[in-house]
């Protein structure tokens, strides 16, 4: 089963790379998908039956289609409900759409200027989805498609890697170990959104088992896994430019601490540099240049910025008021040991902190797809605490007991997480949950650390206990995750189950209730997409609609608020 699971995830990531490789080849007529689809699954096959023989290409297909299966599914199970999240209305929807329908990102500029210089490698592989469904939103689907590759790379790595020490149900142990690892809160709040933290997380975590694994035991499949992880991660979000070289460096620090065997420090991390890094470093290079040429090229050349509008611009009105003037490792700070909190207007509320493991009963109702405080979970403090005091306590013991025992596995999947914890600590943002998702890895890293290690009889029943703890509170978060992604989800159905009222009226109106931030360059004029989006959705159920600049909901007989900033309006003298 684990060969499987690491030739069938390989093979899931080998494909949407190639894919979006070949989307680039696109011209700005409408092409059917399948023709790319073709070359796509040509090219992965060929690959995975060259490194992993003729025999993996059954296994390749099934990990195909049933990742195809997942994906559809989802899609058409999720038909009533619409995005609950804010940007997929401002921008999201309409970059899937408009380059499901022949808009090629390389040939000309987008009126939206957040489409025009974000990344849209994700939005490429989204918009197959749409144009071969034909549902509007069902671009979402693919985080859940991204979900079960990472649950069965993660479960394989799980039992190759660390099952050893768990003689009694060791795939129990592995089905549990990779269903935390990818209900991270952000995850599980995003999933009928279409924001771009979740996959960059799934992306991330991918590429971090991909240098694991190799670093347990070369891997060639594996490697070459891991390219493909940096080519979809650049191509995700603008963030993945920090995060990605700093999980190829903590695979590094891993692998060398693995295979220490040698003591010649300085010659292995040559040798690995030689071997692995310049290949790591090249993808990279190629990823943001040449795949990524929109926007990363672009952008230095058509406004002189890599990242463009300014993050000051960007995060204007987003941060807690108490949080703005600290360092980003004291932000780190307040986003972990946060009160899991509302985020509704107004956004500069402050960050409340409290002791770990204390909880009150809202804080089970309020995690959603962009969390301000404490967005993963009330308990995730004392999850990281109690992990990395579980590792520690056992790590020491070992030490004491006999230095004859091998720890150099435990210690490389120990220190991988440690540096993802500073990776996290040091981004600009480090208290909004969404953009530091890798800490939770990081807490989860510990715990397989833990597992991985020999028991040693001296204070190992308190390192279980403590290890049992972070169980129960990783399970803690993610019952909180889900019932807030539940209620939200609820609230935008009630809302939205008013369509089908409304629908009996002639025309209705389109509004905005907030001024959109007035961002303009000489390509794009637009910052929020969100008539245009929901003209089209409401189109799509069968309702005309009219935009309107001048009323306010105030001057309408009837009146709800869709999402994404836009309310619907309905005037009964108008129609007389």
């Amino acid at each position: 089963m684990s060969k499987f699971a690491n030739i069938g995830a390989s093979t899931v990531f080998l494909f949407l790379a190639t894919l979006l490789i070949v989307s680039r080849f696109a011209t700005e007529t409408f092409h059917t998908p399948l023709i790319f689809f073709g070359f796509a699954l040509l090219i992965t096959l060929g690959i995975v039956t060259t490194m992993a023989g003729k025999k993996s290409l059954g296994q390749s297909l099934i990990a195909l289609a049933l990742f195809a299966a997942i994906t559809l599914i989802w899609a058409f199970a999720t038909i009533p409900f619409y995005d609950p999240g804010f940007d997929g209305y401002a921008y999201h929807l309409s970059a899937i759409w408009d380059i499901g329908e022949g808009w090629n990102p390389f040939f000309s500029p987008h009126n939206n200027i957040w489409v025009d210089s974000y990344p849209n490698g994700y939005w490429v592989l989204q918009s197959y989805i749409v144009s071969l469904t034909g549902l509007l939103m069902s671009g979402q689907a693919l985080i859940v498609g991204l979900m079960a590759a990472v649950a069965l790379l993660s479960y394989g790595f799980f039992l190759d890697s660390c099952a050893e020490n768990i003689p009694r149900f060791p795939r129990i142990a592995a089905l549990i170990f990779s269903g935390i690892l990818v209900a991270n809160p952000v995850v599980i709040g995003q999933l009928l959104t279409h924001y771009v933290d979740a996959p960059l997380y799934l992306f991330g975590v991918a590429l971090a088992l991909f240098l694991l694994s190799d670093a347990f035991r070369e891997n060639r499949l594996a490697r070459l896994s891991a390219l493909c992880c940096i080519i979809l991660m650049v191509n995700t979000k603008t963030a993945a430019l920090y995060y990605t070289p700093l999980i190829v460096f903590a695979g590094f620090v891993a692998e060398l601490t693995i295979q220490r065997a040698d003591r010649d420090l300085l010659k292995r991390g040559l040798l690995w540099i030689r071997k692995k890094g310049l290949l790591f470093a090249f993808t990279f290079i190629l990823g943001v240049t040449v795949i990524g040429f929109k926007p990363y090229v672009t952008n230095i050349l058509d406004h002189g910025q890599l990242l463009y509008p300014s993050v000051s611009k960007i995060m204007k009105g987003n941060e807690p008021e108490n949080v703005i003037p600290l360092s980003a490792p004291m932000k780190f700070v307040y986003g972990i040991f946060a009160q899991t909190d509302h985020s509704e207007w107004p956004i500069d509320a402050p960050i409340e902190l409290k002791i770990p493991g204390t909880f009150q009963l809202s804080e089970f109702k309020y995690l959603r797809f962009d969390t301000r405080r404490g967005g993963f979970g009330p308990f995730f403090s004392l999850a990281l605490l109690a992990a990395i005091a579980a590792f520690t306590i056992r790590r020491l013991a070992h030490r004491k007991h006999s230095r004859a025992i091998s720890t150099r596995a435990e210690d490389g999947l120990a220190l991988f997480g440690a540096l993802m914890i500073l990776a996290s600590m040091f981004f600009p943002e480090s208290w909004w949950a969404r953009y530091v998702p890798f800490t939770w890895l990081s807490a989860i890293l510990f715990i397989a650390a833990f597992i991985k290690l020999n028991h040693a009889k001296k204070w190992d029943f308190a390192a279980r206990v403590l290890a049992f703890v972070a169980l129960l509170s990783f399970l803690g978060c993610i019952l909180a995750s889900g019932l807030g992604a539940v209620r939200e989800s609820r609230l935008l159905y009630a809302r939205t189950e008013m369509i089908e009222k409304i629908s009996l009226f002639p025309e209705v109106k389109l509004l905005m209730f907030y001024d959109p931030p007035a961002y303009r360059d000489f390509q794009s004029t637009s910052t929020q997409d969100g008539l245009a989006v929901w003209t089209r959705l409401l189109a799509d159920r069968g309702l005309k609609t009219e935009i309107s600049h001048e009323r306010n909901q105030f001057d309408c007989d009837m009146a709800g608020y869709l999402n994404g900033g836009i309310y619907w309006c309905v005037i009964i003298d108008e129609m007389q």
